[in-house]
């Protein structure tokens, strides 16, 4: 253990946070359920998208290393137009609040699992369900009103520790699992051959899981506005003294395609491994039912610490997950409105409209009546519908010389570029009416 913080301190930055934070609760929702549903054959889309994760989120970030003090926002307002600015304020607003929403109901449902408090079935008596909702409402606004003291006091750097130590433990679990199921290594193999699975029908009221749909969400959980809006504004504070582009970009590969691809490899292994085989796996949609991912990765006589670990995992996976969009919503506000946006101790106003977001956001998020795991899912697809409109102005931006100076793109950064664009707009077109139907629906 002492060695590996180690080798992650030798990596640290801007790419590392990011990492981090797409290691969330999102990601392993959306690969715990791709591997339950439809076993390793989404493994391939892993491998793709990588590369194009690299890239954008490092050009994204180039912007701001190279603009130190400077906000993205303020950056396209000045080089593009006003109209774009506010266009991409008022619609990742909206979305990153359905997103912290869905990171809430996460930490919520967790925490509430860890003592055996359960969301109700179907066939649930009224009066569990009425008690469940009130236990949920209050851990959603307890829990937030304490993430929001220990982060708004100081006391982030101690978190992170604990939340790092948490993610190598879940890492390890999930390696561990990895390294069970290697018995079924030629069905590992094979999904990394590019290849679409049928879709999975399940009960009459669950519908049926598109495979389509799984694609989207991981794909959606790796290139996220979020992401390419923040790192901007990390970079900039960042920045000490000369620009280290090129070290840069191998932090990036390092955090972004080693050690996050191995991460999500082993997730989307493990659900299937682990949760594939069981009779109800097209049904599994709840952090409970997940949960039982980490139980074949310990002997029997202990297994039924997996769970247990598995949700405490996840609810340190939403907190990181939630502070990032916290982040973002105050970087792209308070930057807009020509406001200091710098986290730090002295920006009271920043500090405010953490809190008054985070807390709106803790209020609302037991209203949205959809399964915890499959909020996280869904948003990630959403987050593909806005990806787009990021992913254009930053390749103007990143071809000006008046913003990026002798750093503008290559041609195999703005090919690789192009490649996420084009994708992001299929996805886009594709899934938009649907994903608005249900977000409208539940």
């Amino acid at each position: 253990m002492k060695y590996l913080n180690i080798l992650l301190a030798q990596v640290v930055g801007p790419a590392a946070v990011i990492a981090a934070g797409t290691m969330g609760a999102g990601a392993v929702a959306s690969l715990i359920l791709a591997g339950a549903w439809f076993r390793y054959d989404l493994l391939w889309v892993i491998v793709c998208m990588l590369p194009l994760f690299v890239i954008v989120v490092d050009s994204s970030s180039r912007i701001g290393a190279v603009n130190k003090g400077e906000g993205m926002l303020s950056i396209i307002r000045r080089h593009i137009h006003p109209s774009a600015a506010w266009l991409i304020l008022l619609i990742n607003i909206p979305v990153h609040i359905l997103v912290g929403m869905g990171q809430i109901s996460i930490m919520s449902s967790a925490f509430l699992s860890l003592f055996g408090f359960h969301p109700p079935s179907a066939s649930a008596p009224p009066d569990y369900a009425g008690t469940y909702k009130i236990a949920e409402m209050v851990a959603s606004v307890a829990l937030t009103a304490t993430i929001l003291w220990i982060v708004l006091s100081q006391g982030y750097e101690r978190m992170q520790k604990a939340m790092t130590a948490l993610m190598v433990l879940m890492f390890v679990c999930f390696l561990v699992i990895a390294v069970r199921s290697f018995q079924e290594i030629d069905a590992i193999l094979h999904g990394f051959i590019p290849n679409i699975p049928s879709d999975l029908p399940t009960t009459a009221a669950a519908g049926v899981r598109l495979s389509s749909d799984s694609i989207l969400a991981i794909l959606g959980s790796a290139i996220a506005p979020g992401a390419l809006l923040a790192i901007p504004y990390m970079s900039s504070d960042n920045r000490q003294g000369a620009l280290e582009l090129k070290s840069d970009l191998w932090k990036s590969i390092i955090n972004l395609g080693f050690i996050f691809g191995a991460y999500a490899i082993f997730v989307l292994i493990a659900g299937g491994f682990a949760l594939y085989p069981l009779a109800n796996h097209a049904e599994i949609e709840t952090v409970h039912q997940a949960g039982q991912v980490l139980s074949r990765a310990f002997p029997a006589a202990i297994s039924f610490v997996g769970p247990f670990i598995f949700t405490l995992g996840l609810f340190i996976a939403a907190l990181t997950t939630l502070v990032v969009v916290l982040q973002v919503i105050c970087y792209i506000t308070l930057d807009l409105l020509n406001k200091p946006w710098t986290f730090n101790a002295e920006n009271t106003l920043y500090k405010k409209l953490m809190a008054i977001t985070a807390l709106v956001m803790a209020a609302l998020a037991p209203l949205w009546s959809f399964p915890a795991l499959l909020k996280v899912v869904l948003l990630m697809g959403v987050n593909v519908v806005v990806i787009p409109l990021i992913i254009v102005a930053m390749m103007y931006l990143i071809n000006r010389r008046s913003v990026m100076g002798e750093h503008t793109a290559g041609i195999v950064r703005n090919l690789i570029l192009g490649v996420c664009l084009a994708l992001s707009l299929g996805l886009a077109f594709d899934k938009a009416p649907h994903y608005l139907r249900l977000v409208l629906a539940n």
